[in-house]
C-alpha cells in the first residue's frame, strides 16, 4: 500500500498549474532573460510577470521582490548582507528555523551581538518579551510568521511596531505561512520577508526575499546585474514562473485549502488514542507536534515510516540531528525528545488521515511493549 505522507511542512508536490506554467520555459522558451535579443526578452518578460504576481500576493511592489534559489538563501541574504552600521545588535526568537539560527551564529563571529527572546508556554513571541530586550543598539528583529514545528502564528504586526519604535528593522521567515496565512507586508509593516516555492506547491529551486525599497542590502552574489545587482547569475526561469503561478493560486485557494487541511487534521486527531498534542495559542492549519511519552521521537518516526506513515521529528533541514526540536525546548514542553511532527496538505484525505492515526496507535503500543 502507498505510504501516507504527513510531512508537507518539509516539502509539497508541485501542482499541475505550476508544472504547466514552467514547462514552456524548459523547452520552447528556454532563453536567457539577460539576453538583449527578442527571444531573451520573452524570458525576461516571464520573469517580470512572475515578480508582479509574487508582489501582488503579499501586498508588495514588484521591485521589492528579489528571486532566490530557496528560503534559506533569502534568509541569508536578509541577515548576512545587511550593512550593520553603528547598531550592532540582532534579536532572534528562540523558535526560529535552523537557517536563521545558523545566520545568528555567523553574525556573532562577525562581532554582532545576538540576543534571543523566548516564547510563552503556548508558543508565542509576545511584544512584551521583545520590549524587554530591544534597545537603541538593535539593528534587526527576526521572528518567523508561522512556526515550522508547532504551526504557531506569531503577532508579526505588533512585533514589527515594537521594532520600528526603537529604530530597528523587522525580518520574518514566512516559509510556512503562504498557504494558510494572509500575508500583507504593507499592513504588517515588515521590512524583509523570506519564502520558498516548494512549500506552496511549486518547484524546488526558487524562493524570494521581499525587501522594502528603503532597505539597503549588500550583494549576495557578485558578478552580474541580475536581481537589482543583489544576486548575480542567470535566473531559474521555469521555477520562477511556476512560483508566480503557485503563489497567486495559494492566495485564491487559501480558505478552501485551510478547510480541507483542517478536515484531514480533525480526522487524524480524532482517531489518535496515544500521545499529547503540543498546544499553541494561535495555530495555522496543517502543522502539529505530538509528544509520545516513553517513546523516542526519532525511533518512532523510523518505525512509522516502515509501517507506512511518513512524518518528521522536526524541520527537514535538521532531521539528522539527535537533539530535540529547539522550539519545543524553548516552550518548556515536557519530554521534547519524544515529539513527532505531523503536517498535512491538499492531497491528504480524511480517510487517509484516519488510517494514519490507527497506524500511529499500533506502532506506539508496539514500541512501548518492547521497551
Amino acid at each position: 500500500m502507498k505510504p501516507i505522507y504527513l510531512d508537507y511542512a518539509a516539502t509539497t508536490p508541485a501542482d499541475k498549474f505550476a508544472l504547466a506554467a514552467a514547462k514552456p520555459y524548459m523547452t520552447s522558451i528556454y532563453y536567457n532573460p539577460s539576453s538583449m535579443h527578442s527571444l531573451g526578452r520573452r524570458a525576461y518578460a516571464a520573469v517580470e510577470r512572475a515578480r508582479e504576481k509574487t508582489a501582488r500576493a503579499i501586498g508588495a511592489l514588484s521591485d521589492e521582490i528579489i528571486f532566490t534559489s530557496c528560503g534559506t538563501e533569502a534568509i541569508q541574504q536578509a541577515l548576512l548582507c545587511f550593512p550593520y552600521g553603528e547598531r550592532k545588535k540582532v534579536i532572534v526568537s528562540a523558535i526560529e528555523h535552523d537557517s536563521v539560527t545558523a545566520c545568528a551564529d555567523e553574525l556573532i563571529k562577525r562581532g554582532i551581538t545576538v540576543e534571543k527572546i523566548m516564547p510563552t508556554f503556548d508558543g508565542i513571541i509576545t511584544p512584551e518579551a521583545l520590549k524587554n530586550v530591544i534597545d537603541e543598539s538593535t539593528a534587526l528583529v527576526c521572528v518567523m510568521t508561522v512556526n515550522n514545528q508547532t504551526g504557531a502564528v506569531q503577532p508579526v504586526r505588533e512585533l514589527a511596531d515594537v521594532a520600528h519604535r526603537h529604530g530597528a528593522l523587522f525580518f520574518t521567515d514566512a516559509v510556512q505561512a503562504v498557504c494558510t496565512t494572509d500575508i500583507n507586508v504593507a499592513s504588517t509593516g515588515v521590512d524583509m520577508l523570506a519564502a520558498s516555492a516548494h512549500k506552496f506547491y511549486s518547484l524546488k529551486g526558487s524562493g524570494f526575499l521581499y525587501k522594502k525599497k528603503t532597505v539597503k542590502l549588500n550583494p549576495f552574489i557578485v558578478g552580474g546585474r541580475q536581481e537589482y545587482g543583489l544576486r548575480a547569475g542567470t535566473e531559474n526561469v521555469p521555477s520562477i514562473v511556476a512560483m508566480g503561478e503557485a503563489i497567486e493560486r495559494a492566495v485564491v485557494d487559501r480558505r478552501e485549502f485551510t478547510e480541507q487541511v483542517t478536515a484531514a487534521e480533525n480526522a487524524f486527531f480524532s482517531g489518535l488514542t496515544v500521545g499529547k498534542i503540543v498546544t499553541v495559542a494561535n495555530r495555522a492549519a496543517g502543522i502539529s507536534s505530538v509528544v509520545f511519552d516513553g517513546v523516542n521521537g526519532g525511533r518512532l518516526a523510523i518505525a512509522l515510516s516502515l509501517a507506512g506513515v511518513c512524518c518528521s521529528v522536526g524541520s527537514a533541514c535538521s532531521s539528522g540531528s539527535a537533539t530535540p526540536p529547539p522550539t519545543l525546548v524553548a516552550m518548556g514542553v515536557k519530554n521534547p525528545e519524544c515529539a513527532v511532527r505531523f503536517s498535512f496538505g491538499k492531497n491528504t484525505t480524511p480517510d487517509e488521515a484516519a488510517r494514519a492515526a490507527r497506524i500511529v496507535n499500533l506502532t506506539v503500543d508496539k514500541l512501548k511493549k518492547k521497551s
